[in-house]
């Protein structure tokens, strides 16, 4: 405002038939002289205030130079929470669901078992009956695998998500000739060991999308710590109170067996940690 102020007196005084009165040619040539001063001054000021393309063209430069360093953490971490998330409200449903068939149908060790292994229409059937009611569920189908001819069920969630659940286990023993054991481990065990494949990412109904820790997490009807029937993550092997922990999850996925990382998910809090194998 001030120097609005002050140009319009200037202009008046740079053109002095503008102002009231008479002037000496001194007097008017003096004015100039102060008019350009002042006009150089106020056109310096504003100058200072601007920024040279090349100055943008840097800070611009910079900004993204960070940009791209930071945001594959930020996605990342993301990735992270949003996976966790998923797979602890999956845990929470289906301990729901299972607590629930129990209180109507009883024990698990009660329930329905098997006739063989990788069962895919029994397993539909055992599926349909104890928690399916409890359930939001879209679809369900049974798949084979290729070479093997194992079946398996396949179920989608409401939420978006996927489960396929396999049945490791049967009441009625298949005994090797070779080794005289039996294959389907029907004395205990018929009806727990049932495998479930949670998939956070629709795509991995295609089994060569399946990424294990990443996309893909596995859990269990039986606990082979405490002898007992229920949802939990994949810990089979951790049969003894000293295997049952954090130290031991860590040390079967590195040895090769990544079904353990629900196990080491849940142990942590729900939470992805560094030496996680993300």
């Amino acid at each position: 405002f001030l120097k609005l102020k002050n140009a319009n007196e200037n202009e008046q005084l740079c053109h002095p038939e503008l102002g009231s009165g008479s002037l000496k040619e001194t007097e008017i040539l003096n004015i100039n002289k102060s008019c350009k001063t002042e006009q150089s001054t106020f056109q310096n000021d504003n100058a200072k205030a601007a920024f040279t393309l090349a100055e943008v063209l840097i800070t611009l430069g910079i900004i993204g130079i960070v940009a791209a360093m930071t945001m594959p953490t930020l996605i990342q971490k993301h990735q992270k929470q949003t996976t966790t998330a998923k797979v602890k409200k999956f845990y929470t449903t289906m301990s729901q669901a299972t607590n629930l068939a129990v209180a109507e149908h009883g024990p698990m060790s009660n329930w329905d078992g098997f006739t063989s292994r990788n069962n895919g229409p029994e397993m539909q059937h055992w599926f349909d009956k104890y928690l399916k009611p409890y359930l939001n569920i879209v679809d369900e189908y049974i798949e084979t695998i290729e070479g093997s001819g194992d079946k398996y069920l396949v179920v989608h969630l409401a939420d978006g998500g996927i489960a396929t659940f396999s049945n490791y286990a049967a009441n009625t023993p298949d005994i090797d000739e070779e080794t005289g054991k039996d294959k389907n481990n029907s004395i205990e065990n018929f009806n727990g060991l049932i495998h479930v494949a949670y998939l956070t990412n629709p795509n991995g109904i295609d089994i060569k999308n399946r990424k294990e820790c990443v996309n893909t997490f596995k859990f269990l009807f039986y606990s082979s710590l405490k002898k007992q029937y229920f949802f939990q993550p994949y810990t089979y092997n951790a049969n003894t109170p000293e295997k049952y922990n954090r130290e031991f999850f860590i040390k079967k996925i590195k040895e090769g067996n990544p079904q353990y990382c629900s196990a080491l998910m849940m142990s942590d809090g729900w939470e992805i940690k560094e030496d996680y194998p993300w």
